[in-house]
């Protein structure tokens, strides 16, 4: 007979403190659970923060602030919509949200990915460090800022000052931006980009043609202070 597979493990949020949640998602993870629901999330902040297992945790609903944060492994699937600093320093792992989200997705990750189908706030991927954000629909103003390395992959608009100040990494959007922000620049979509953005729209089922999206990286113009410029770090700051 063929091997029934475990059903995955409930746990009611209904009625109880978010850190008595978190403590045992954390338990059933460590003794080998491998896919958590999370029954009535009911937009509770500080949900599924500093996981560090290899373990599955569907939000059957929204989830509040900093949802995700400091994961360092494992998924966290939010069937709802979520609000500011979803995966917010996340060092490793994924995380999906099936909705909308607040200002700050994505804020200061190191690594791993976040996905958002639905819009984000402003300030998404702010001072990104490594890893990728993906967002299906449009993010709002200086979503970008400040970006060290990695990925921010836009399918649909942005709002002003896309991009200011970064110093590293790579931001790639379908439709407009309002505007750039400092010292960000146009750059040529390369063959490599194209290949990383069929990968990515290919993985979340987005209908975007790769070659249609705009590259942004960092001018450089900023990474030294030089008087000549002045006018130009005086509109930065």
């Amino acid at each position: 007979m063929a091997a029934v597979a475990a059903r995955p493990l409930e746990i009611d949020c209904a009625g109880r403190p978010t850190r008595e949640i978190n403590r045992e998602i954390r338990r059933a993870a460590s003794g080998g659970a491998t896919e958590i629901l999370l029954l009535n999330p009911a937009g509770r902040h500080n949900l599924c923060v500093a996981l560090f297992e290899s373990v599955t945790v569907r939000l059957l609903g929204d989830a509040g602030w900093y949802c995700a944060g400091m994961l360092d492994g494992g998924t966290v699937v939010v069937d709802g919509n979520c609000g500011w600093g979803v995966a917010e320093n996340a060092m490793s792992g994924r995380v999906e949200v099936h909705g909308n989200v607040g200002t700050g997705a994505g804020a200061t990750m190191r690594g791993g990915e976040l996905y958002v189908a639905g819009d984000t706030g402003s300030r998404a991927a702010i001072s990104l460090k490594g890893g990728a954000v993906v967002v299906g629909g449009s993010v709002g103003y200086m979503s970008g800022f400040m970006m060290q390395r990695g990925s921010l992959v836009v399918c649909g608009d942005a709002g002003e000052a896309l991009g200011d100040s970064m110093y590293e990494g790579t931001i790639y959007i379908a439709g407009e931006a309002a505007s750039l922000g400092a010292d960000a620049v146009d750059a040529e979509l390369a063959d490599d980009d194209v290949e990383f953005l069929r990968a990515e729209l290919e993985r979340h089922g987005v209908d975007r043609e790769p070659s249609s999206f705009r590259k942004i990286v960092a001018g450089r113009k900023l990474w030294n202070f030089s008087k000549k410029e002045f006018e130009v770090w005086k509109t930065a700051l």
